[in-house]
Parts: C-alpha cells; structure tokens; sequence
C-alpha cells in the first residue's frame, strides 16, 4: 500500500513539474548566439544571450499557443539611449531596445522571429531563434 502512494505521488509531482521543465530547457540558437529562457518575473519572461537579456511581457507561463509578444533587450551597444532600463543585474543601463516576438510553431519546441531596434524606434532589425536538434526533453 506504501509503495502504491509512493508511485501515485511521485507521478503527481513529475506531472506538476512538466511546464518548469519545458521552460528549463528552452534554448535556442540564434543569429546573436545562444538564447536560454531563464526565468519568470510576474508576466515577464527573462532570456539570455551573449551580449545581454530580453524581457518579454505577457511570455511568463505561457508553454503552448504561443504568438506575438514585446518586451526589450538589454545589453553591449554603441548606441547610448537618453533613457535607461533594467538590466539582467537590476542595475538601470542605457544600452537596450525594443524588442517583438512571434512564433512560428505552436508546440515545444518553437522557433521564433523578432525584430528590434535601438532605444524607443520601430523594431526593425531581424532576429530568429531555432531550437537545438535534440533537447532535453526528446532524449
């Protein structure tokens, strides 16, 4: 009987867990190096690459049906913004830019485009995201 609850609760938890390890192991190659999808702030998702972190409004959460969000990067620039914004430290920086993202598939894993831009102008700029070959999740 032990061993049955034992089995009964250990799948609870693995079930429970599935949507955080999805998100752990979002990774993406891009035209800017790797991007990994680090965490959750409220709404805002956070993602890394190389030179810096994006911050993604409304993605926090959200594994499935995704489509068109904005947030704004952060990072390494030559162009200095007249206004500043939170980095990935919490320090404020004047180095960033808008930043929108669509998906291009439903289902883990997705590809996505976004464009971005400088400071506060129109996204323009191209940026895609392809999943590794082989994640985590499909070993």
């Amino acid at each position: 009987m032990k061993l049955q609850q034992l089995v009964i609760v250990s799948a609870v938890f693995v079930w429970a867990a599935a949507p955080s390890i999805a998100i752990a192991d979002e990774v993406w190659n891009s035209d800017y190096g790797r991007v990994v999808y680090e965490s959750d702030r409220g709404k805002t998702a956070i993602w890394t690459y190389p030179s810096g972190t994006i911050f993604i409004e409304g993605l926090a959460g959200i594994t499935s049906n995704r489509g068109i969000y904005h947030g704004y990067w952060v990072g390494k620039s030559n162009v200095k913004c007249d206004t500043s914004r939170e980095d990935g430290s919490g320090k404020l920086s004047n180095t960033w830019g808008r930043f929108s993202i669509r998906f291009k598939v439903p289902n883990f894993p997705m590809p996505w485009e976004a464009r971005w831009s400088y400071c506060e102008s129109e996204p323009t700029f191209s940026w895609n995201g392809t999943p590794p070959k082989q994640s985590l999740l499909q070993r």
